[in-house]
C-alpha cells in the first residue's frame, strides 16, 4: 500500500469511526448532540478528548503527511471506544506496528474454549497452539501422548514455552528421535519468530534464560538459521508405537493474534497407522516422584 493511498485510508476510517460514536457515548453532557448538522462527534470534540490539538487532529483526517506516536493512537482508541481489530487496524494505517500482547501463562483448561475445542478436532493429528512468545495454550491428547506429558512437564518446571521444555525436559527430549536435528529446526524457527518480536522483552528473556540453561540452544542459536515451522520433518521414539515419521503445519489464527496452530500430519501410511495407537492407549501418566 502507498503511503498516499494509507493515509487516505486513515483519513477515512477516523471519521467514519468519529461519525459512529454520539457525544452521550463518550461522556459528553446530555443534549450536548443537539442540532447538529451530521451524525456522530464533532472533530473538535474528539481531539479535546483525545488530549490533541484540532489543528493536528483535522490534518489526519484530511489525509496529510505526519506522523502520529503510539500514546496519540491509543488516545483515539480510547476516545473512539475501538475494538481490537478495529484498534489494530489503526495502528497499521498509521504505519505503525501494532503492539505486542502477552499471554498469560497457559493452563488448557483455562485458555480458550473455542481454541481448545479446535485443538481437540483434529482427533489423531497431534495439534497444539502456541502464542507469540511459544507459550504453550493447549493441546490435544494425541500431543500429550506423542511428546511424553505436556501437562506434567508444564507443571513440574513452572514454564509453558515450547522451546523451554525442548531444551530442558527429559522426557520430551527422549521422543524426539533425532533430538539434534529437531532442535535445530525448532530454534531456527523461533527466531525466525524472533525478528518479528525484537521490542518483546519476554522474547528476549526466553533467549537470555535458554542460553544460562543450555549450552546447546546457545551454539544452535549463535547459528543465525532461519526457517518457517510448517513442513519440517520429526522422526518420533514413541515407547509404545514405535517410531513415527511427521511433517509440521503452522496455521495462524486471523482471528487470535499471535496464536499459531501446529499439526503434525504422518509422512507414510505406516506413520498414520502408528499414530492412530495413540490415541487408542491409555492416557499418559506422570512419572512416579519415587
Amino acid at each position: 500500500m502507498s503511503d498516499a493511498i494509507r493515509r487516505k485510508e486513515l483519513a477515512d476510517f477516523l471519521k467514519n469511526r468519529r461519525q459512529r460514536r454520539s457525544p452521550e457515548e463518550v461522556g459528553l453532557p446530555p443534549g450536548s448532540g443537539a442540532r447538529r448538522r451530521a451524525a456522530g462527534l464533532r472533530r473538535e470534540e474528539v481531539a479535546a478528548l483525545a488530549g490533541i490539538s484540532l489543528h493536528w487532529y483535522t490534518a489526519l483526517e484530511q489525509g496529510r503527511d505526519i506522523r502520529v506516536s503510539d500514546s496519540v493512537l491509543e488516545s483515539l482508541v480510547r476516545t473512539l471506544r475501538l475494538q481490537r481489530d478495529e484498534r489494530d487496524h489503526l495502528y497499521r494505517l498509521a504505519g505503525r506496528n501494532v503492539p505486542l500482547e502477552s499471554f498469560a501463562a497457559a493452563d488448557p483448561a483455562a485458555s480458550d474454549p473455542d481454541l481448545t475445542r479446535i485443538v481437540e478436532q483434529f482427533g489423531a493429528i497431534p495439534a497444539y497452539a502456541i502464542d507469540g512468545q511459544w507459550n504453550l495454550l493447549t493441546w490435544n491428547r494425541a500431543a500429550e501422548e506423542l511428546f511424553g506429558g505436556f501437562r506434567y512437564a508444564c507443571a513440574k518446571s513452572g514454564n509453558t514455552n515450547l522451546l523451554w521444555l525442548l531444551f530442558t525436559d527429559l522426557a520430551l527430549r527422549g521422543r524426539l528421535a533425532d533430538w539434534e536435528a529437531s532442535a535445530s529446526q525448532l530454534v531456527a524457527a523461533f527466531r525466525t519468530a524472533y525478528a518479528r518480536r525484537l521490542d518483546d522483552p519476554c522474547v528476549s528473556e526466553i533467549v537470555r534464560d535458554l542460553g544460562d540453561a543450555s549450552s546447546e540452544f546457545t551454539a544452535m542459536w549463535e547459528r543465525h538459521d532461519v526457517r518457517c515451522l510448517r513442513d519440517n520433518l520429526f522422526r518420533f521414539a514413541h515407547p509404545a508405537a514405535g517410531e513415527i515419521a511427521l511433517r509440521s503445519n503452522a496455521f495462524y489464527a486471523a482471528e487470535r493474534h499471535e496464536v499459531t496452530l501446529v499439526a503434525y500430519t504422518p509422512v507414510e501410511a505406516a506413520d498414520g497407522e502408528r499414530l492412530a495407537k495413540l490415541t487408542d492407549a491409555p492416557a499418559t501418566a506422570a512419572p512416579s516422584s519415587r
